[in-house]
C-alpha cells in the first residue's frame, strides 16, 4: 500500500519540483513532452534528458527525444523572455544556460538588468547592516563609559584605581569617536546606495 501511495506522490514531485530521475514506472509511464516541458518552463537544460536516459535504460525504456525537445521548447519559450530574465536575475537564480538561441538575448539582456538590481539592493543592504552594528557597537561603547564615568566618582578608589580607570576611558572614547565616525559615513553612504537603487527600480520597465 504504502509504495501505491509513493509512486504517484514521485511523479508529481517530478512534474512540480523538478525531480531529476526517474524509478521504472515513471520511465514506462512517462509523457515525454510534458517532462520536457515543465524542464523547459522551470529554466532546466535540455541535457536533462540524459539523466532520465540513465534512469530508464536500467529498465529498457528509451526516452523520446523528438517529443522531449519539442516539450522543452515550447517551456522554454515561455521561460526565457526578456521580463522572466530579469526575475530571475533580480533575486539571483542561476541560470542553467537553458534558453534556445532564439530566445537567448532577450532573456540575457532581461538577466544582466535584474542582477544590476541585484547587486545595488545587495550592496543597500550591506550598508544597512553594517549601520545597525555599528549602532550596536556605540550603544555597548556608551553604557560601558558611562559604568566607568559612575566607578570614577566612587568613594573608597585608590590613586592608581583611578588612573586605570581614566586610562579605559580614554580608550573607549577614542573608539566610540572612530565608530560614530564609520556610523556617520555608513549613513551618507546610503543615502546615495538607496538613491541609485531607486534610480535603477524606476529605469527598468520589466
Amino acid at each position: 500500500m504504502l509504495k501505491q501511495i509513493l509512486l504517484p506522490l514521485c511523479l508529481i514531485s517530478l512534474l512540480l519540483a523538478g525531480c531529476s530521475s526517474l524509478d521504472q514506472a515513471g520511465c514506462l509511464n512517462a509523457d515525454w513532452r510534458t517532462l520536457g516541458f515543465e524542464d523547459g518552463i522551470k529554466g532546466r537544460n535540455e541535457s536533462q534528458i540524459s539523466n532520465y536516459r540513465q534512469d530508464c535504460a536500467k529498465h529498457g525504456v528509451t526516452p523520446d527525444l523528438a517529443a522531449y525537445r519539442a516539450g522543452h521548447y515550447e517551456g522554454s519559450a515561455q521561460f526565457c523572455t526578456a521580463k522572466n530574465g530579469f526575475a530571475q536575475g533580480r533575486n539571483n537564480h542561476r541560470y542553467q544556460n537553458s534558453c534556445p538561441p532564439e530566445f537567448a538575448s532577450a532573456f540575457m539582456a532581461g538577466y544582466r538588468d535584474g542582477q544590476t538590481l541585484y547587486q545595488a539592493k545587495t550592496q543597500l543592504d550591506g550598508a544597512h547592516n553594517e549601520l545597525r552594528d555599528i549602532q550596536q557597537e556605540i550603544y555597548e561603547l556608551e553604557s560601558s563609559i558611562a559604568k566607568l564615568n559612575e566607578q570614577l566618582v566612587a568613594d573608597g578608589l585608590t590613586r592608581e584605581q583611578r588612573i586605570t580607570i581614566r586610562d579605559e576611558l580614554a580608550k573607549l572614547n577614542e573608539s566610540l569617536g572612530q565608530a560614530n565616525l564609520v556610523r556617520d559615513e555608513l549613513a551618507a553612504a546610503i543615502i546615495v546606495y538607496q538613491n541609485e537603487f531607486s534610480r535603477l527600480q524606476q529605469h527598468f520597465s520589466y
